[in-house]
């Protein structure tokens, strides 16, 4: 039987270095969007930062994960988001660089 840690963890990579980073560009860009779409929705004085954005999506994802039947996009999703949100730490902390 394969390895499923490595097969989520590659499969996250593949996604979000490849076919979403291409469909929809940089995500930091994107997160950002969306916290300023979230935060006027939600009425709030200012936007939800790109970070907090990342952390949402990672929640959401688990609480799919843990309902209903297993599916497996959800593992990889929220892994993805988790990375996502790391890039967007380090970007502004500017480490491993």
């Amino acid at each position: 039987m394969a390895d499923v840690r490595q097969g989520v963890l590659d499969e996250a990579a593949r996604l979000i270095c490849g076919p979403r980073n291409e469909t929809h560009g940089d995500y930091t860009h994107e997160a950002e969007r969306i916290g300023i779409l979230w935060g006027a929705i939600l009425d709030l004085p200012e936007s939800i930062p790109p970070r907090k954005v990342a952390a949402m999506m990672v929640a959401l994802k688990l609480a799919r994960a843990t309902a209903g039947r297993l599916n497996m996009d959800d593992w990889v999703d929220a892994i993805g988001y988790a990375a996502l949100a790391a890039q967007i730490d380090a970007d502004k902390a500017e480490v491993w660089r």
